[in-house]
């Protein structure tokens, strides 16, 4: 079991981190407009998603999470998965990576991302398009969380829930990827990439970052 275990983390865990994080990066911007930039990862796990979004944009990471775990990669404080122990503007950019679809109230995780963030809220998560992506997702969820103490709500958007969400808070989505690929053959057949995606999201009244494409 532990070889198995080993395995995973090897082969689909962590280039799985890589390329969420690769991602969220890319749409803070590039790298030399980063250094120094602080982040919040929300929900951050065991950081490690954190950790590498701080190495590939040589910004400050820190986290937050409901069940702090021992030996963290970056820190992270408890807190109670609603309301942000930080100032308004208190990051330069918040991370919400598979977080939203766990939220116990979006609209508030949202929300409060965007109040703390100065920059810009990066997004990784999920859309649904139908029944049987919905019930797919819901599948991944429970094989990947629920076996880890992680509940799993089963809450994932359409675009235009998504959209509408964003809009409700005073947001717009700046930029988008879409399909992202965050698992590779032959993994990523299964889990198909098109019910992934990473959004930056920014106030409405932000100026206009230059060379963004929807």
């Amino acid at each position: 079991m532990s070889a198995l275990f080993d395995l995973h983390h090897a082969s689909v865990r962590l280039p799985r981190v890589g390329r969420v994080a690769r991602a969220l990066a890319d749409l803070a911007g590039p790298p030399p407009s980063l250094e120094g930039a602080t982040f919040l990862d929300v929900g951050a796990g065991d950081g490690r998603v954190g950790e590498e979004i701080g190495r590939l944009t040589s910004g400050i990471v820190e986290g937050v999470d409901v069940h702090v775990q021992s030996g963290a990669a970056i820190l992270v404080h408890g807190y109670d998965g609603s309301e942000l122990p930080f100032a308004n503007d208190a990051f330069d950019f918040v991370v919400l990576a598979d977080v939203l679809h766990h939220a116990k109230d979006p609209r508030v995780t949202l929300g409060e991302a965007l109040r703390v963030a100065r920059r810009a809220v990066l997004l990784k998560d999920h859309y649904r398009f139908g029944p049987l992506s919905n019930a797919l997702l819901l599948f991944l969820d429970v094989v990947g969380n629920a076996s880890q103490g992680i509940l799993v709500r089963g809450r994932y958007f359409s675009r235009r829930e998504l959209q509408a969400l964003v809009d409700e808070l005073g947001g717009r989505i700046e930029a988008e990827t879409w399909p992202l690929h965050v698992h590779g053959f032959p993994l990523r057949l299964a889990t198909r990439s098109e019910l992934q995606f990473a959004a930056r999201i920014v106030r409405r009244d932000a100026p206009t970052r230059s060379g963004t494409h929807p």
